[in-house]
């Protein structure tokens, strides 16, 4: 298995977005798959619970105080996280609230919890294998196309890639 290299921060993102997790690498990072210990898992999935607890039916906070509480334990549990990882990996949370500064978390020693540091050098290294593949064309589910910068319209479902070059150019 590959490890980050030494001065390579890798970068774990923090947010909630109805993905089952707030933690993001590459993609959405199912708790079982994160090492990290049982209690900050709780903690993170409790926040999770309070921040939709906390939305009106129009996504606004319910109040200003609800918003400053998911800001004040997203920033907690983002050192927390920071920490159990250890000096290699920084944890980013942007809090929805308005005016609410983004934050960039890391540790500065060695990871407090080797097991999650190790799930996520995994996780980090299968990331980094798999977006190599498909910068070399080699990504099984679009053998045969372009390679190349796509883009995806949400709305539309549809994708878009670059153009086919004619010949002589």
């Amino acid at each position: 298995m590959t490890t980050p290299s030494e001065g390579r921060r890798i970068t774990v993102r923090m947010f909630p977005d109805y993905a089952g997790t707030v933690l993001w690498l590459g993609e959405p990072v199912g708790y079982e798959r994160t090492g990290l210990t049982p209690e900050l898992i709780r903690a993170l999935q409790s926040w999770e619970e309070s921040y939709y607890e906390s939305l009106a039916p129009g996504l606004d906070w319910m109040s200003v105080d609800a918003a400053h509480r998911f800001t004040a334990e997203g920033n907690r549990l983002a050192g927390l996280v920071a920490d159990e990882l250890g000096e290699r990996y920084d944890v980013a949370f942007t809090s929805y609230e308005d005016g609410a500064p983004a934050g960039i978390f890391h540790s500065p020693g060695p990871a407090g919890n080797a097991k999650a540091a190790a799930a996520f050098d995994a996780l980090s290294a299968a990331l980094h294998a798999k977006l190599n593949d498909e910068d070399r064309g080699q990504d099984p589910a679009r053998q045969g196309e372009a390679t190349g910068w796509y883009a995806w319209s949400p709305l539309s479902d549809t994708s878009f890639g670059p153009r086919p070059q004619e010949d002589g150019q």
